[in-house]
């Protein structure tokens, strides 16, 4: 691969040092920006979207202090397992290890054995229907399924058409960040050549933000890459082409960037 080689003889691996907009929330940025410099480009960081705790703590108390009493509990981000754990921690709960525990995709996985608990399921496709194809005998089992106030419904409302007894406490919110959605609104496409997206949150608010045709027009000439399928079925439904990471980190993105920018063969083309 061309990474390699310009590695052995010292070079950047992005060589034109080209303007990479970062979408994500400025604390889960930080580290992935400056990995990019390491590499030549120029991240600019643009978090569309800013992480907030919920409105209310109620359910998420209601939960943490029923936890005993679950069959299963399901994160779907490793954002919730902070937030989830941190209230325990506010509330002085010590949580065990739960009858069964998934995981939804290797970071939330990772962060809740950080956290002690050392058996953690995970199905093989990080998305709520991977989880569903392993989740079939459920009737009258209670499942916690603690995740961001606005989130995909499929999986609660699969599990409860199969007769499980499904909560849904919101353990933290995503929200606009109208800082940079201003300053997104005053760019042009001559202000970055490839953008990452990280959720599908933050395509709709980059799309609402920049306007649809503009956007289409952008990413007919530059290049948008994104973490997981969710994310890239998302730009698919305003009609943009992406490049997804073939797997959902800092390497992944890299590689996927490297695909577009430099045509390697690096990456899932989900065109």
């Amino acid at each position: 691969m061309l990474k390699n080689k310009r590695k052995k003889r010292g070079l950047p691996l992005f060589p034109l040092f080209p303007r990479i907009l970062i979408t994500r929330p400025e604390e889960k940025s930080s580290v992935f920006a400056e990995k990019l410099k390491s590499l030549g480009a120029r991240p600019v960081l643009l978090p569309l979207t800013q992480i907030l705790p919920p409105n209310s703590f109620r359910l998420m108390d209601e939960s943490l202090k029923k936890w005993n009493d679950f069959d299963i509990v399901i994160f779907t981000s490793a954002l919730a397992v902070q937030f989830f754990l941190s209230r325990a921690k506010d509330l002085s709960l010590r949580l065990s290890q739960p009858k069964i525990l998934y995981a939804i995709g290797p970071q939330t996985q990772q962060a809740l054995k950080a956290a002690g608990f050392l058996k953690v399921k995970m199905p093989s496709e990080f998305r709520a229907e991977g989880l569903l194809k392993e989740l079939k005998n459920v009737q009258g089992l209670k499942i916690l399924i603690p995740r961001a106030k606005e989130a995909r419904e499929i999986l609660p409302q699969t599990l409860r058409k199969r007769g499980a007894r499904v909560q849904v406490p919101a353990v933290y919110q995503v929200v606009p960040h109208q800082k940079y959605l201003l300053r997104l609104k005053r760019m042009s496409e001559k202000d970055f050549d490839a953008v990452v997206f990280a959720s599908g949150r933050s395509v709709k608010e980059f799309v609402k933000a920049f306007g649809l045709l503009k956007s289409r027009k952008l990413f007919s000439k530059k290049a948008a890459v994104c973490i997981g399928s969710v994310t890239a079925e998302v730009l698919r439904s305003f009609g943009i082409s992406a490049v997804q990471s073939q797997s959902p980190d800092q390497a992944g993105l890299i590689a996927a960037l490297e695909k577009v920018l430099l045509g390697e063969k690096c990456g899932n083309n989900n065109q």
